[in-house]
């Protein structure tokens, strides 16, 4: 809904004749309601899905994952060291895309343990989400406000989607690397996304290409999304590679100046002082 209703005593802008609150006000709060219902419920799955991937009995594909989104930058010797943005955007990929072998997605698992136990809502989401893309790269062709509107970098699909910051500092033809996932009436990304600016998006094209044609040996008839299911962590290391190419740290815990690396060092120089 937006904020140019009339007032309960104004004219129905249905053209009715009648007062708004005789006419599509109740009509509007129980939209209103389911709307704000629906958007709770994504915000409560999303946490739920991270935490029951934080489960133990995952800790052996965890261990797996992590180096494998990762190009070995991270481990479970140093998970610890992902910021919360880093560890948002793996988790998003472990549960919705990473596959060991023949052992079904974590969100697969969670659809047939959970599913029971959500509300009308959140199963509606779950639902949904079950058959969302994988993660995938989108170029910004053009944005209004907070709409943006993006096209899959390998299948050429258009998608106008919500993203509550707007385009950030993406410009157009520049690349976003995340989910897509409905909520509600509208698409949205799942977690915060990474980018490619324009002089970094370099060879990524011939990259994904090459490792189509290699993928479909193993997987015939395999379709894009088929494919950026079992592959689309290699978008990701292009971007760790190219990071590394500017001279930028490709993760945070490369990063010297990370503020809490900065404020670990503070509190490690305040002990010595105090000796």
């Amino acid at each position: 809904m937006t904020n140019t209703k009339p007032g309960r005593n104004d004219p129905c802008y249905c053209g009715s004749g009648k007062k708004y609150k005789h006419c599509h006000l109740a009509a509007d709060q129980a939209a209103e309601n389911e709307r704000r219902q629906a958007l709770d419920a994504g915000r409560w799955l999303r946490r739920d899905l991270l935490s029951f991937a934080r489960d133990e009995r995952f800790a052996e594909a965890f261990a797996a994952a992590l180096p494998l989104y990762w190009n070995n930058f991270y481990t479970v010797d140093n998970a610890e060291q992902m910021s919360q943005y880093e560890a948002l955007r793996f988790f998003d990929w472990f549960v919705f895309d990473y596959q060991p072998g023949d052992q079904p997605r974590l969100i697969e698992v969670y659809h047939a343990e959970r599913r029971e136990d959500l509300s009308t809502h959140q199963q509606q989401l779950l639902d949904a989400w079950l058959n969302a893309p994988p993660s995938g790269v989108y170029e910004l062709l053009d944005y209004e406000g907070q709409i943006l509107h993006v096209c899959n970098f390998v299948t050429g699909e258009e998608f106008h989607v919500y993203e509550p910051g707007g385009r950030g500092v993406v410009e157009t033809g520049e690349l976003l690397l995340g989910r897509i996932v409905p909520v509600l009436d509208q698409l949205e990304f799942s977690v915060a996304l990474a980018y490619l600016p324009h002089d970094e998006i370099a060879d990524l094209g011939d990259k994904l290409e090459k490792a189509r044609a290699a993928d479909a040996e193993g997987h015939p008839g395999a379709t894009p999304h088929d494919f950026m299911r079992r592959q689309g962590h290699l978008a990701i290391h292009h971007a760790l590679e190219q990071a590394e190419k500017k001279g930028r740290p490709p993760v945070a815990a490369r990063d010297p100046q990370r503020a809490d690396q900065l404020a670990r060092k503070a509190a490690q120089r305040i002990r010595q002082l105090r000796k």
